[in-house]
């Protein structure tokens, strides 16, 4: 539908509302409503006008917990301010833990397994999430809220924050792969989860603040994307060389393309905050380094050399994506 603009004094410009728009949500002169600007456009939304918090349901009786981990992801990328969990109290289930780590292959003997009260899965689950708290308890529920304002500063300081974690597990993982000394990767699965953790809480600020479908949001969107992935990549090294391949020397070569995969990924970490065409040039000039590589690499590689390979060599490629 079109509207014409009204002028109205010397500086101000109006549009008139549709009735049955109003009627629908039930506005009335002195509400406010939320007005986003896009790259092509402006967007009215009335979601905010009675301050309402946005409330879901969910019942996860009878469910395994890679079902319940997706209603909880789901959930909170969303944007949902209070979430009403029903379950069955008698039904006991398997500790989520070993799930959520996205790696269960190092649990094989250190964690069997072991059955909880639904209560108390829901309850480690609930700790996963930044800013999600347990509010009410009863018999067969669970109600869980928001605590605290979300704002863009917060996004800000979180989007940098999974950044340094990611840089932090290049800087240990390469440290391991020069050295053969692995007692700094006891712990990369707990700073692969931290990471975890600030990557879901900036994709659900992005989802209750910003505007998804500006081209600003989406770069925020794929960034997200392509550093959970390196943090995989990165844990998935960190595991080999502590269960695999704890006695294995590499070779000058694994090391050198260990170093230069950090060097790319700073590089990314640097261009994303600013740009500068001699770094933007110094990662392509990497990765035609790393791919020229690729036969004389496998050709004198050994079979873990080959492995830890197989991720730097990803690695690289989710940064030149």
């Amino acid at each position: 539908m079109k509207r014409r603009i009204i002028k109205q004094g010397h500086n101000t410009m109006t549009i008139t509302l549709p009735i049955n728009w109003i009627k629908k949500f039930n506005l009335n002169p002195g509400n406010e409503i939320d007005l986003i600007e896009r790259d092509d456009g402006i967007f009215l939304s009335p979601e905010k006008v009675n301050g309402k918090p946005k409330r879901v349901e969910i019942d996860i009786s009878g469910k395994d917990i890679p079902t319940i981990w997706k209603y909880f992801m789901g959930v909170y990328r969303e944007g949902y301010d209070e979430v009403l969990v029903k379950f069955d109290p008698e039904t006991q289930i398997e500790y989520p833990h070993k799930f959520y780590v996205k790696h269960i292959r190092d649990f094989r003997e250190k964690c069997p397994i072991e059955k909880k009260c639904i209560s108390e899965v829901i309850q480690h689950f609930v700790a996963r999430f930044i800013g999600f708290e347990i509010m009410e308890h009863g018999k067969n529920f669970i109600l869980i809220k928001e605590m605290g304002e979300i704002t863009n500063k917060e996004f800000d300081n979180s989007l940098r924050r999974v950044f340094l974690l990611v840089q932090q597990m290049a800087e240990e993982v390469t440290e391991a792969i020069n050295t053969g000394d692995i007692k700094t990767l006891q712990h990369i699965q707990d700073v692969d989860i931290n990471l975890d953790k600030f990557h879901d809480y900036c994709i659900r600020i992005l989802k209750k603040t910003h505007d998804n479908r500006s081209k600003k949001d989406c770069l925020y969107f794929s960034t997200l994307y392509i550093l959970e992935l390196l943090g995989d990549e990165l844990k998935n090294i960190g595991l080999h060389l502590i269960n695999d391949f704890q006695r294995t020397k590499f070779k000058a070569n694994v090391k050198k393309i260990a170093e230069l995969v950090k060097e790319e990924f700073d590089h990314y970490y640097e261009l994303f905050y600013k740009f500068d065409e001699e770094k933007l040039n110094r990662l392509s000039q990497i990765d035609k380094e790393t791919y020229m590589n690729v036969p004389e690499m496998y050709r004198k590689a050994d079979e873990p050399e080959k492995e830890i390979f197989h991720h730097l060599r990803m690695i690289g490629r989710y940064l030149n994506a």
